[in-house]
């Protein structure tokens, strides 16, 4: 028996209408970072009960890889949570260390999706590559 694929946000949602979801959220709240966080095929983690989240562009990325800890009912002091922008490993071992503490705007203006315009970010229990 085949395993049916999981249907990611950009699969479910045309073009079109990410752009415009996009569009309206930064026209009403300028302030906020459109962010989408999916679990990558494989991970024994659950799945968000939501993917889309609305995130105010101050937040440092640690503070959001917390609160998706939260989310996920992990701890966070003691779990770890790898997450994932495009095919960079957001981890505290790798040289990019220096932007889990900075601000979400900061990673939204590098990685955001160049055509809808959402930051899409990934998370997984273990590192896993080729995903």
């Amino acid at each position: 028996m085949q395993k049916q694929k999981t249907q990611t946000y950009k699969d479910s949602h045309t073009l079109e209408d990410r752009k415009k979801r996009v569009q309206e959220q930064l026209a009403k709240y300028p302030e906020m970072i459109p962010i989408i966080v999916e679990k990558i095929p494989g991970c024994k983690l659950p799945q968000l009960q939501k993917v889309k989240f609305l995130v105010n562009s101050s937040f440092s990325f640690n503070e959001f890889k917390n609160t998706i800890k939260k989310k996920l009912n992990l701890d966070e002091k003691t779990s770890t949570l790898f997450m994932y922008c495009g095919k960079n490993l957001m981890n505290e071992r790798t040289s990019y260390n220096q932007q889990l503490d900075d601000k979400l705007k900061n990673i939204y203006d590098q990685y955001k999706d160049p055509e809808d315009g959402f930051l899409y970010l990934h998370y997984a229990d273990a590192e896993t590559f080729g995903f």
